[in-house]
Formats: C-alpha cells, structure tokens, sequence
C-alpha cells in the first residue's frame, strides 16, 4: 500500500542526495543523473511545498539540529549520529488521475507539521519527472511507480532532542501514514491505502533491483525459448492432433445436432401418439361401458331365456300329452267314419231297394 516512509540520514549525505538529485525544477538541468527514468521534459513540473529549495530545507534541517542541541545535547557524539530524517511521500495515483497533485502535497505539508512539529518539518520537494515502470519483485510483475516528494524533517522527541532511535517507533512510524489517510478521505474521498508496495528503497536501488530481476527474467525467458525450440517438433504434433480433434469435434457437433433433430422427430411423433393413445383410451373407456351394459342385458337376456325354455318345455311336454290324445280321438274318429261310412251305405243300398219297390211303372227289363 501507499505509505509515508522515513529514512535515516546524516545532513552531509542528505547534502549530496540534494546536489546530485534535488532541484531538478528547470528544463536545462545540465546535471547527469543515474536515474535513468527522469524525463527532463517533464522537469519544469516539480515544485516545492514548505521551502524555496531542497537547499533550503536541508539548511533549515542544519539549523534546528544545532539550535535544539544548545538546549538537549546528546550524552554520547557519535560519527554516525542520524540527525535529519529524509521522508518519501507518494501521492495516490486517484488523485494523480483528478489533476490535483499540487492541492494533494499542500495538505500533505500541513499534515507534516502537525506530525513532526511545526519547527521539525522543513519542507519538501516534489517530483513528477520520475513517473516509470519497474520490476516487483513480490508480485513478480511490472507496476508504475508515482509521483511523489521528498521532504526533510528533524527527529525531535520532547525531552531527549534530536533522537532518531526515540521517535522510529513502530507505532509513531504508522501513525505518519494514519494522518494522510484521514487527510484523504476528508478531503478527496481517496484512501491513501492503495496497496501498493511502499518503495522504501532509494530510485537507483528499484532501478537496480529492476534491472536484476529483468535480466534474471530474460535468463527464464531465453532456457523457456531453447525448451520450446527443442519441443518444436512435439507442438507441431501436438498442434496436428489438436486441429485433428477439433474436426473430429466438428464431426461429433454436426453428428450430435443431426440426433437433436431425430430426437425432435420423434418426439414429435411421442407426442403425436401420445395424443392418439389418450384418445383410444377414452374410446375404450367408452366401449368398455357399452360391453358391460350390453353383459348385463344379455345376462338379464339370458335368464329371461332360460324361463322361457322352462315354458316352452312344460308347454311341449303338455302339447305332447294333447297330440296324443288327439292321435287316439282320430284313430277311434276313423273307426267311427268307417262305421258310419258302412252304415250310410248301408242306408243307401236300403233307401234304393225301397224306391225300386214302389215304382210301378219300373221298366224290369231294361
């Protein structure tokens, strides 16, 4: 992430990081620098915030270590004595983007003097000329670095002076980043929280980092080119097989939406007899009703059927019993006709004996 980063200097080195790489506000800068990501075209846009100079903030620095030693000297000298604090300020690049760098470091200055103490902090020098990409070693990808200052301040702690070993705490040193994050999100509705990697390290050393870790990539890049250069022939192969799969895949899609359409077919013809199934099962429903009311008038038939072949027997039987009878009144009828029969002749032979009698005039001869 974004965040305020001090680094511990002596005012003699501070002295030579602002002769070789301070000041740099004019576009004929005739100085040669190391950093090889200045633009100087872009150099007439750095400015300064709290001072007139790098210069002047390191004379500053210079005069409040010697004023505040009159008062708290340090109970040991030492060659090494951190006397001034060189602190880098990247500005997000949100606000960047907005096109308000400038108001982002005025509030940033007034930040810095209620964070150090208004005699502590000196001012500040800001760079935009240094914008560039550069290797991240953590993330292993290139990332853009932001534009940003460098301010001087002194390492006052209230009781023991100019002491650097009392004031880095961990909890001061968090703090620096705590007071532009409230500042931000008050004033540009930005977190100053980027989660971007804080360049603790100077630009020539990114710049060398940079470059090492871009060399050993190029190493990684060229033994990666001589694998595949040896496996040619293997993806040349593998790339037939691929083109081959992919016809044959081509032939499965068009095989597997000819099926679609044969499956929509019969489906269709599913359903068609679905439809005609439903329709003969209620027919059959019907003429199921229909058989068992025409069982049941046939079973009501039946026994009907049945009385009546009762009667018809009982009536034969009877009828028998009669033709019987009646066989033996015409036999004893025929008997009768031949008697009578008999008699009549016999009356008739008679009646003409009588009437040959009494014919007196009857010729006998003829």
């Amino acid at each position: 992430m974004a965040s305020v980063n001090l680094k511990k200097e002596q005012i003699r080195t501070g002295r030579i990081i602002g002769t070789n790489h301070m000041d740099r506000v004019k576009e004929n800068d005739t100085r040669s620098h190391s950093n090889k990501n200045i633009n100087p075209e872009l150099s007439s846009g750095n400015f300064h915030v709290g001072c007139e100079s790098f210069k002047e903030a390191m004379d500053n620095a210079e005069k409040r270590l010697k004023e505040v030693d009159k008062v708290l000297p340090p109970k040991r000298l030492k060659k090494d004595r951190i006397e001034v604090l060189l602190v880098n300020i990247p500005c997000p690049r949100e606000i960047t983007e907005q096109g308000k760098t400038k108001e982002f470091f005025n509030k940033v200055n007034d930040c810095m003097k209620d964070y150090f103490g208004e005699k502590n902090w000196h001012g500040m020098e800001i760079h935009v000329d240094e914008v560039h990409g550069y290797y991240d070693r953590n993330k292993h990808q290139e990332c853009m670095s932001l534009e940003h200052a460098h301010g001087v301040a002194t390492p006052f702690v209230e009781g023991k002076g100019v002491n650097a070993k009392g004031f880095m705490t961990k909890a001061n040193l968090s703090r620096a980043t705590q007071v532009v994050d409230e500042m931000c999100l008050k004033e540009f509705g930005v977190s100053y929280r980027t989660y971007q990697d804080p360049q603790h390290k100077s630009i020539e050393e990114l710049k060398s980092e940079t470059n090492i870790a871009r060399n050993e990539m190029q190493k990684v890049i060229d033994t990666q080119n001589k694998m595949i250069d040896q496996n040619r022939d293997t993806i040349v192969k593998q790339t037939d097989k691929i083109t081959e799969n992919q016809m044959e895949m081509m032939e499965l899609d068009t095989a597997l939406q000819d099926m679609r359409s044969e499956n929509r077919s019969l489906q269709t013809a599913n359903d068609k007899l679905r439809t005609e199934n439903e329709s003969l099962r209620t027919a059959l429903d019907f003429k199921t009703k229909d058989f068992e009311t025409a069982k049941s008038k046939c079973s009501q038939y039946f026994n009907e059927m049945k009385k009546l072949k009762s009667n018809i027997s009982k009536l034969l039987e009877s009828q028998e019993i009669e033709l019987g009878n009646l066989q033996n009144l015409t036999k004893n009828n025929a008997d009768l006709q031949n008697l009578i029969s008999n008699e009549q002749n016999r009356i008739e032979d008679a009646r003409d004996y009588l009437e040959l009698d009494n014919a007196d005039d009857f010729d006998y001869e003829r």
